[in-house]
């Protein structure tokens, strides 16, 4: 017998054990989970099927519209707006992803699906323009990877984070090309110390408006205190700034979880990638260090450390769609947790395995009972809708996502310090057959 029929045997055993309300929903999920990975968007409601037509509509406009390089741009802007009816911002728009189209056929081939709307198409085009022709082809080859779905009835990722993960390919593979971060201004980067910006406006009569540039990292530390004090003393962004800078806040402990790859050196703070300057600034903040993993406890409330691991698991709210930050999420029990039931040894665990980020709306509609959650050992979740009963699979998306060590990535880190070793010591070796034929040639040595 093949694996699939012991793990369809073994699925009607335990669906044979099951209440009869709760059959036909985990025969559902069985059966998504061993079908073919897949955009969810292309095959759910007819609504659904009508915006991948309309997408795929998109992208055969786009490639009608990619432009030859000698091309006028504004002769070719007038006239696909007034073929299409838009403006000629959105005819550049479709001229810019038609490039891209064109350039770059294996992304082409994976977007053909109609799974990713014209927001996700501008995004993409905006971040690989500047790619040069000798770093084109591996960015392709992993932008292409990230398009094409990994488990059946994948949720199509945000705008948002979509952005932010093709930002970091590009500037893995081509730095100079790598796009402004979402949070970034357009300014051009300054030296850390002319970083800081502050300006009074004073011409209104009745209020003073401060206006205060702070880089990406630096500004989400200020946020996170302020949001801290306003939480705790129940008022506003402004009051508790106020509050801040009068010394009258009061004792307020905010924890921001930095999370550093061994590999590579870089570093991760809230929802982005730091900068080297950035890195080495919030390094030398770093008050503890631990080495985030799986863990349990017995009481409802999540631990430091359960928080840190569930967001840099997670990256985002992990409810089809949502971009809000993990860091600043809620933490939900999948399976309900009742004091009750934990007295009886059932119910849902306090566990990083068993929990989940999500922002305080979905964690609402989660809680109203309107979707159920299934989440999986490898950290993908099932959300199945009561309304129609579809299912849609969510992918962690934050630093530890990946962090599983497997014997590949094992091999890679042994190589890497081998290699590291071996090059100090013939270093050394090098060094040291130096210092004795300059000795040698000053008679300075007996042999």
């Amino acid at each position: 017998m093949t694996d699939t029929g012991r793990e369809i045997r073994l699925e009607e055993r335990v669906i044979s054990l099951l209440p009869e309300g709760e059959q036909e929903r985990y025969r559902a999920q069985c059966a998504a989970r061993r079908a073919e990975p897949r955009w969810d968007i292309l095959q759910r409601s007819l609504l659904s099927q009508a915006k991948v037509r309309i997408n795929r509509a998109d992208l055969d406009i786009a490639l009608v519209a990619a432009p030859e390089p000698e091309t006028e741009v504004a002769r070719q802007a007038r006239v696909l707006a007034a073929d299409l009816g838009v403006s000629r911002g959105r005819a550049l728009t479709y001229c810019d992803i038609g490039t891209m189209l064109v350039t770059m056929p294996a992304v082409h081939e994976v977007l053909a699906c109609g799974a990713f709307s014209f927001d996700h198409l501008r995004v993409l085009a905006d971040a690989t323009c500047a790619v040069d022709d000798e770093h084109r082809e591996a960015v392709e080859e992993d932008l292409a990877a990230l398009l094409t779905p990994t488990v059946p009835n994948q949720a199509v990722p945000g705008v948002y984070t979509l952005r932010r993960q093709v930002t970091e390919l590009v500037g893995r593979h081509q730095p100079s090309a790598r796009p402004p971060d979402p949070d970034e201004t357009t300014s051009p980067p300054r030296e850390p110390a002319h970083q800081l910006e502050f300006s009074v406006d004073t011409r209104s009569p009745e209020r003073t408006v401060l206006h205060v540039d702070l880089p990406v990292d630096e500004a989400t530390g200020v946020l996170r205190v302020v949001d801290a004090v306003a939480a705790v003393r129940g008022t506003s962004r402004a009051a508790a700034l106020t509050e801040l800078v009068l010394g009258t806040a009061g004792d307020v402990s905010v924890t921001l979880n930095c999370y550093r790859n061994l590999d590579s050196g870089e570093m991760h703070l809230e929802n982005t990638w730091l900068s080297q300057v950035a890195t080495d600034r919030w390094m030398a903040r770093v008050t503890e260090l631990c080495v985030p993993g799986h863990s349990e406890t017995g009481s409802y409330t999540a631990s430091e450390g359960q928080r840190a691991t569930l967001a840099g698991r997670d990256g985002t709210c992990r409810f089809p769609g949502c971009d809000r930050p993990a860091a600043t999420a809620q933490y939900d029990h999948v399976e309900r947790w009742d004091e009750d039931l934990q007295d009886a040894g059932r119910g849902g665990k306090t566990a990083t395995w068993a929990m989940q980020s999500l922002c305080p709306g979905c964690h609402a509609m989660k809680t109203r009972g309107l979707w159920n959650a299934t989440l999986n050992p490898d950290g993908t979740c099932w959300w199945t809708s009561i309304d129609d009963g579809h299912t849609v699979v969510t992918v962690p998306t934050g630093p530890l996502a990946d962090a599983v060590l497997t014997f590949d990535r094992r091999l890679q880190r042994r190589v890497a310090t081998r290699a590291e070793h071996n090059a100090a010591r013939l270093e050394r070796l090098a060094e040291t057959r130096a210092a004795a034929e300059q000795a040698r040639d000053r008679e300075e040595c007996p042999f």
